[in-house]
């Protein structure tokens, strides 16, 4: 399984944690569906010339649909600072190379970015409609990987040992 090691890391560091079996489709479904109807409320953010507004929830959009592939593996960041790098680690690791989207690099520039977006800052160039658009298009994108995955995939609960015994067979 690609980013087992990162999963056990993460899991072992605190900074994500292993929840119930029972319900995580359902779990995942309702984030992902969350993280669509966010993105109607980032387009309606440029309809109404809030480019920062635009941009904050096109990132919690994108954040939502990763944060929904880890709920199907039965796994959610603990909460607290750090969170959001945690999904970013634990979701590029998994996912990048069936959504290029997450993909840890523009992960964390959507996420540095989104910071200016939340937090003023004098030093840091405001952000333009252009940037809000490149957001809202690329959480567009990761909307649909995570939903692509949902329907075709069966994303099993994360347990170390997944892959391992195919390997040691082999």
């Amino acid at each position: 399984m690609r980013g087992r090691d990162a999963i056990t890391y993460l899991i072992e560091a605190k900074r994500l944690e292993q929840i119930a079996v029972e319900g995580r489709q359902k779990a995942g479904d309702e984030v992902l569906g969350q993280a669509e109807r966010r993105l109607g409320t980032a387009n309606a953010g440029i309809d109404f010339g809030d480019v920062a507004g635009a941009f904050a929830v096109a990132y919690d959009a994108y954040r939502m649909a990763a944060e929904s592939l880890l709920l199907r593996q039965s796994l959610r960041p603990m909460s607290g600072e750090g969170s959001h790098v945690t999904v970013e680690d634990a979701v590029s690791a998994q996912f990048s190379d069936s959504i290029p989207e997450f993909a840890k690099p523009t992960f964390e520039r959507f996420r540095r970015k989104r910071h200016s977006a939340q937090y003023y800052d004098a030093d840091t160039p405001p952000l333009t409609s252009e940037d809000a658009m490149w957001a809202i298009s690329l959480a567009r994108a990761a909307v649909d990987g995570s939903r692509r995955i949902a329907e075709t995939v069966a994303v099993k609960p994360f347990s170390p040992d997944q892959g391992r015994s195919a390997r040691a067979a082999g």
